[in-house]
């Protein structure tokens, strides 16, 4: 793949090639206007002071005055331009990059926010005052220049200072590179540690496991805090020495300047001039630490995104619009094998939902009902075999008009910040009113909402958490009826549910049903399935039973061995 043509940043930056041109020729100008003040220094001292001219005076201190306020000037325009092209870098890239993110999750669950953390990392880079001082570098020959033209002593002092510095700037990001790799990995372990105690902390606190549980979470705490220790202490001793080294330096200068004025060869006014060129000069090499590890950060997030960039959800190109489908779906000699445990969850599948049918799906955990639910609406490939929605493969439709004729409720319900009646709508940039009503409605669902605080437009809060377990199940299946839907699956609908809901539930199957909704429901509990036209029972990843549901709650019931739950042995366990 060519990774030239796939690495958007560098193509979004291109754009901005010629803004990036006008940030160097302003950091000229700025650093050109950076010798006003050290030669108004040596005109003030060398010839003011001697003439006694105050009109000399007056009009050195307007040019530099002029000086500094145009270099302020240039310097906010400067900034102004980099933050112009972090923004533009975010609209061209944020939303693809979102999209993609999501896309990419269906097979990396834990990539979760990173792809827009690593943009963002860019975009502060580029925005930052960091990325000023590398533009700046190039033209801190010019204090150099300057130097050597006062005094070829002083302007060797002040090379040979640079090397130092550059030299102890590699030390103080190398030396404790392994010791901060290594404690970020612990640290990045101990927060893992500490999250699952606290996303589990009710059942930490009711089975008193609260003190093993820290133990765990310190063992890798203590890890990353004694190398993170030893990392700070030894960035500290260079750090130190860095700042000893700089101080030594002024001191030096400012010694070897007054050497020099005894000796004739340098003017009083020089020694102000080269003190304030030598930190001018130095600038860049003083912040090299923090360019280097800008950039290396700003790398390492590149590289991360080419990753993101280089998938693609979907093929090039444009898929022909299929007319509206009625529901028949079909699921042909299916086989699915987990990528990274290579096991198959799914074996030889084969079933066939007509149109307006209901179907449910049942079997012990693990069994792939989950799997085979997620195979249905298009968030999983099959590893070999066919799902169809009348007679065409998931993949042959287009994403748009597969997503607005199927409704999904999976297992762990997640609500978007903001309303019902958006949550309802599926996030819609304009809903339509009458359709989210309906929705609830079918759903069974239109009532309950009425009775909250503000109704349709009651805020849900972040992650649905205003919402009990059972409320967010509600709304969810209300979700998946908005538009008009010709696919319901619904993974566990009842999980939450009280007796209330599950009545509701029922009456909501039958409306799918009414309106010649295919409905596949999945379940443990067969009581859930006495509506629904047929049933397949799931074992081991295989169908090892279906037919009209009469027929299979039968079976069922007389003890059939091959779906019959595990039993035990009460006596042999006595």
């Amino acid at each position: 793949m060519d990774k030239d043509r796939n690495d958007l940043v560098k193509a979004a930056l291109k754009e901005c090639r010629p803004l990036f041109v006008g940030a160097l020729a302003i950091s000229l100008v700025i650093n050109l206007l950076g010798l006003a003040v050290p030669i108004f220094s040596m005109q003030v001292l060398d010839r003011v002071l001697s003439s006694s001219s105050k009109n000399t005076l007056m009009m050195l201190t307007i040019i530099a005055v002029f000086a500094l306020l145009f270099s302020g000037l240039l310097t906010a325009l400067r900034t102004v331009v980099f933050a112009q092209i972090s923004r533009w870098l975010d609209d061209r890239l944020s939303t693809l990059l979102a999209q993609k993110t999501i896309s990419l999750a269906l097979m990396r669950p834990n990539i979760g926010a990173q792809p827009l953390r690593d943009l963002g990392i860019i975009r502060g880079f580029i925005a930052s005052p960091t990325l000023g001082s590398i533009l700046d570098a190039p033209w801190a020959i010019i204090f150099f220049v300057v130097l050597f033209i006062i005094n070829v002593t002083v302007g060797i002092v002040v090379t040979l200072a640079a090397v130092v510095l550059l030299g102890l700037a590699f030390l103080a990001q190398k030396a404790p590179s392994k010791l901060l790799a290594s404690s970020g990995d612990a640290q990045v372990k101990s927060m893992q540690a500490f999250e699952s105690v606290v996303r589990n902390a009710e059942v930490v606190h009711a089975m008193g496991m609260a003190k093993p549980a820290t133990r765990a979470w310190r063992r890798n705490n203590d890890q990353t805090l004694e190398e993170s220790y030893r990392a700070a202490n030894l960035g500290t001793i260079i750090s130190n020495s860095t700042r000893t080294f700089r101080m030594g330096l002024q001191v030096l200068i400012t010694a070897l300047g007054a050497w020099l004025v005894i000796e004739g060869q340098m003017s009083m006014g020089a020694i102000i001039a080269v003190n304030i060129l030598t930190g001018k000069a130095l600038a860049p090499f003083d912040a090299a630490v923090a360019i280097y590890q800008g950039w290396v950060s700003v790398k390492k997030a590149h590289k991360r995104l080419l990753t993101v960039f280089d998938y693609e959800p979907e093929p090039a190109g444009e898929r022909l619009e299929l007319p509206d489908p009625e529901g028949a779906v079909s699921v042909n000699a299916v086989s699915y094998q987990e990528p990274r445990s290579r096991r198959l969850l799914l074996r030889g599948v084969s079933l066939s939902f007509p149109a307006g049918s209901s179907a449910g799906i049942i079997g012990p955990s693990g069994s792939g009902k989950t799997t085979l639910s997620r195979l249905l609406v298009g968030i999983q490939d099959p590893t070999a075999g066919s799902v169809t929605l009348d007679g065409a493969a998931l993949d042959q439709w287009r994403s748009e008009q597969l997503a607005a004729a199927i409704g999904y409720l999976p297992q762990d319900i997640e609500l978007f910040t903001g309303t019902v009646a958006e949550n309802i709508a599926r996030m819609a940039e304009n809903p339509d009113d009458a359709a989210v009503i309906q929705a609830a409605k079918l759903a069974e669902v239109h009532d309950y909402i009425l009775t909250l605080p503000d109704g349709y437009q009651t805020h849900v809060g972040e992650n649905g958490a205003a919402l009990s377990a059972g409320q967010r199940q509600r709304v969810a299946l209300a979700r998946c009826f908005y538009g008009n839907p010709k696919l319901i699956v619904l993974d566990e609908p009842n999980s939450n549910l009280d007796t209330e809901g599950e009545a509701a539930l029922v009456q909501a199957m039958l409306n799918a049903r009414a309106r010649a909704i295919t409905t596949v429901i999945v379940a443990h509990r067969p009581a859930l399935l006495h509506h629904v036209d047929q049933i397949a029972v799931l074992k081991g990843g295989e169908v090892v039973l279906q037919g009209p549901t009469k027929e299979v709650m039968e079976k069922l019931a007389s003890g059939n061995r091959t779906v019959q739950p595990l039993k035990i042995d009460r006596a042999g366990a006595q």
